[in-house]
């Protein structure tokens, strides 16, 4: 009888054990004698997988297995305990709140939602491999331990994730401040003009015009040099100053069937609010002009 690979635990030993006696069990239904003694050592539970037999291909397929089993605790169960340790200890001084919001941004980067198999499977591959080579080496495998101190570079990795994670949120932080302010300064001011209309082309371009539909001629413009007459607006930057500016009353947005609706449009709504009307039902929104 081969030497038994021995994993052990202090955190998870019942989790683990499942997890190893439901996909071992695919190599016993062929007919590959195993078994899983458990044994504790201080607060250690160290599961002893034994290979009843003596072929040596046969117990490398076990080792492959087992270092299978590993990989994927690791990355579907270990990983946010790893992101949640990196953020409380690299972003102590945020709220619990704040936190949370980061910590669902890293899972939210680690997995993007129309690739997350793809770096689901990537990640357990570089840990698997790591298992493996330690495997080859040695027959006993403390899960905490491996992790801390044979997983450095995928905890980098998780670290330069958490990071990006809290760039994200700056970012997003800054840009709702952004809008309170815009928000504020529309309030305090009057209405210089009843109603705005917007065309957002496919191309991205727009234009503003008045309630009869011709380009928006205002004192008020005279200072954001907006050249309303003869071209269409592409800087979305002057459409805001534009708007906050006049702060009409009403603002109706046209968009071209097959466009999308970009970051200016969701700034404008954020900002007008109940003020905002949009279109669905003209030629220009069907794209049949």
């Amino acid at each position: 009888m081969l030497e038994p690979i021995s994993i052990g635990t202090s955190t998870m030993p019942n989790q683990l054990l499942d997890k190893l006696n439901n996909d071992l069990q695919e190599l016993r239904n062929v007919g590959i004698p195993l078994a899983i003694d458990i044994d504790r050592i201080g607060n250690i539970t160290f599961l002893d997988c034994r290979f009843q037999g003596h072929q040596e291909d046969a117990f490398e397929i076990i080792k492959h297995y087992i270092a299978n089993s590993l990989a994927e605790v690791i990355v579907e169960e270990w990983e946010q305990r790893i992101i949640k340790k990196i953020v409380r200890h690299n972003y102590f001084y945020y709220t619990q709140e704040d936190k949370k919001i980061i910590m669902q941004k890293a899972k939210e980067i680690l997995n993007p939602v129309t690739q997350n198999r793809y770096h689901l499977q990537a990640r357990k591959d570089k840990v698997l491999l790591k298992v493996l080579d330690y495997l080859d080496l040695h027959k006993e495998l403390v899960l905490e331990g491996f992790i801390n101190f044979r997983l450095k570079d995928y905890q980098q990795d998780l670290e330069d994730i958490v990071n990006s994670a809290v760039d994200e949120f700056l970012l997003e932080r800054e840009y709702q401040e952004f809008i309170r302010l815009l928000k504020y300064f529309v309030e305090i001011q009057d209405p210089r003009i009843d109603k705005v209309k917007i065309y957002f082309s496919r191309n991205g371009k727009f234009k503003l015009l008045d309630e009869e539909e011709k380009p928006v001629q205002h004192e008020a413009l005279e200072g954001i040099m907006l050249d309303l007459e003869d071209t269409d607006l592409n800087y979305d930057d002057l459409l805001i100053s534009a708007l906050i500016t006049l702060s009409p009353r009403e603002i109706e947005l046209h968009q071209e069937k097959g466009s999308v609706k970009g970051d200016t449009v969701k700034t404008i709504e954020q900002v007008f609010g109940t003020r905002i009307q949009s279109c669905t039902g003209c030629v220009f929104c069907q794209g049949e002009q």
